[in-house]
């Protein structure tokens, strides 16, 4: 196994992985940080910035396959090693920057939004539970998005733009026709009250399944996808 070879393949671009994220992250605070100063109200003034961060991993699993599997194919690499090697990187990415929101979130509350009535990192409701719970969160939905990017870059590698089209159709059809039978039943009350009555931490937990279904496919399509 040669999975260091593959971890290396995308530890290169460091750029991508760690300073255009923190880049978007550091721009987002400042900017609120110049509205909480400016704006002349007594409340609190919520701007969440860092979810631009949870975005960009969607797209990091997007484009580290398409800029790294033809080369690491060339490399002699075996698609295990790849598939495990860009996980890893996905999932120490994630680890990082969980930490981090974590740390900033308790820095904020201490603070009291950093003098200036900011709450950018410490929100209410995502950050009600301990500091365990609130790493929860922002852990398993960046790894979930990472590797819902993934499954897309895949797919689209594996059935071309004709296979992309028909999967974004298909969905399409399905959310619209499970909005028209959520109506229809009048159970959009019911799904409501079941959301306020869980914690983040605990909605954070059904995203677990969802993960590993996209990392599962995204690993079997790759052993069949062609150069």
């Amino acid at each position: 196994m040669n999975i260091q070879g593959a971890i290396k393949i995308h530890n290169i671009d460091k750029w991508s992985w760690v300073y255009i994220p923190l880049i978007i992250l550091i721009s987002s605070f400042l900017f609120g940080m110049i509205l909480s100063f400016i704006i002349p109200v007594e409340e609190k003034i919520l701007v969440t910035g860092f979810s631009y961060v949870f975005i960009y991993m969607l797209i990091m699993g997007i484009l580290s396959f398409n800029q790294t599997f033809s080369f690491a194919m060339g490399m002699s690499l075996r698609r295990t090693d790849y598939f495990i090697g860009l996980s890893l990187i996905g999932l120490g990415s994630s680890l990082l920057f969980g930490i981090a929101f974590v740390l900033l979130a308790s820095l904020e509350n201490y603070t009291n939004g950093w003098g200036g009535r900011l709450s950018f990192f410490h929100l209410p409701y995502l950050n009600d539970g301990n500091i365990i719970d609130q790493f929860a969160v922002y852990f398993i939905v960046m790894v979930n998005l990472f590797f819902l990017g993934l499954l897309f870059s895949v797919f689209t590698k594996r059935f071309g733009l004709k296979g992309l089209l028909t999967l974004g159709l298909s969905i399409f059809f399905a959310i619209s026709l499970s909005v028209l039978l959520l109506s229809y039943f009048e159970v959009w009350g019911d799904i409501f009250h079941w959301i306020v009555e869980h914690t983040a931490v605990q909605l954070a937990f059904w995203l677990i399944p969802f993960t590993l279904f996209h990392a599962i496919c995204s690993y079997w399509m790759l052993r069949r996808t062609q150069l």
